[in-house]
C-alpha cells in the first residue's frame, strides 16, 4: 500500500524529527484525518525519501519520527526550462506538467515577443511545482526562478548544458538528432518562447551561446504545447529508447 506523500522545506526535518505545519498539517489532520502512529512519505527537496510515523496530531501542527530514510530515483539527465512568459494561467498549466517530467529548473524569461511579465507569480509557481512534487511522486522539488531576461538566463546556464532552441524555422535537426550527436546529454535545456515565437534577435541570441535550433515537427504548438511536447521527445531518448 502507497503512503501519503508531503512535501516540506528542508528547515522541517531535524535529527530526525518532522513537522508538518500550516497547509500540509491541515490537509493531514482535517481533509485525511489521519492519527498518531500512521506512517507517511516526506521528501524536502533534497532528493532524499523519509517514512515518518506521525507521533502528535494537530490542525496546526504535525510531529513524526523518522522511521527510514532512502534515496529517490533520479533520471538520467538534467532538465532545464527555459520558457518565455506566457498570458494569464498558462505558466500554471506549464510548470505542473513540467515538473510530472521530471524538470529540475524552470527559468521564465523575458523576450522580445513577451506580452506578460510574470511579477509577483513566482511564489505561485513554486506553490504548484511542490504540489505536482507530491502527486509524481518525486524525491526532489524543482527550482522555479523569478522572471528574467532572456540573455541573463542564458549566461547562467553550466557551461555543459544542451541548449535545445524550439524554432518554428528549423525543419531537418531534430531532438533526437541532436541529443544522439552531441556528448552533452546529461545536462538539457529546452528554450521555448512565448505566444508569437521566439524572434530572430532572440534565436541569434540563443544560437551565439551555442544553442541547437531544433523541429518538433510540421505543426505549429501552442507555448503552453511547445516545451512539455520537446521534455517527452528528451525523456523518451534518455529513458525509454531501446
Amino acid at each position: 500500500m502507497s503512503l501519503r506523500r508531503f512535501v516540506v522545506p528542508p528547515a522541517a526535518v531535524t535529527s530526525g524529527i518532522v513537522l508538518l505545519r500550516g497547509d500540509a498539517a491541515h490537509h493531514a489532520a482535517v481533509v485525511l484525518r489521519m492519527q498518531p502512529g500512521e506512517r507517511v512519505l516526506v521528501v524536502d527537496g533534497s532528493g532524499l525519501e523519509r517514512i515518518v510515523e506521525f507521533t502528535s496530531v494537530s490542525p496546526r501542527e504535525i510531529t513524526g519520527q523518522v522511521v527510514e530514510t532512502r534515496r529517490g530515483t533520479p533520471q538520467r539527465v538534467a532538465l532545464t526550462l527555459i520558457q518565455g512568459v506566457p498570458k494569464a494561467a498558462k505558466m500554471d498549466q506549464i510548470i505542473r506538467m513540467g515538473t510530472e517530467l521530471g524538470v529540475r529548473e524552470f527559468i521564465p524569461v523575458l523576450t522580445r515577443r513577451t506580452m506578460a511579465e510574470g511579477k509577483g507569480r513566482a511564489a505561485r509557481w513554486r506553490r504548484i511545482a511542490a504540489a505536482a512534487t507530491e502527486q509524481s511522486r518525486r524525491a526532489d522539488v524543482p527550482a522555479v526562478r523569478d522572471p528574467r531576461l532572456l540573455a541573463e538566463a542564458l549566461d547562467g546556464l553550466p557551461p555543459e548544458t544542451l541548449l535545445l532552441v524550439l524554432w518554428e524555422g528549423e525543419h531537418v535537426r531534430t531532438i533526437g538528432s541532436a541529443l544522439r550527436t552531441d556528448p552533452r546529454r546529461e545536462r538539457v535545456a529546452v528554450l521555448v518562447g512565448p505566444e508569437g515565437g521566439l524572434d530572430d534577435d532572440d534565436v541569434r541570441e540563443a544560437v551565439g551561446r551555442g544553442g541547437l535550433l531544433v523541429t518538433l515537427g510540421p505543426l505549429v504548438l501552442r507555448t503552453e504545447t511547445a516545451g512539455v511536447a520537446a521534455l517527452a521527445m528528451v525523456l523518451y531518448e534518455h529513458e525509454l529508447r531501446e
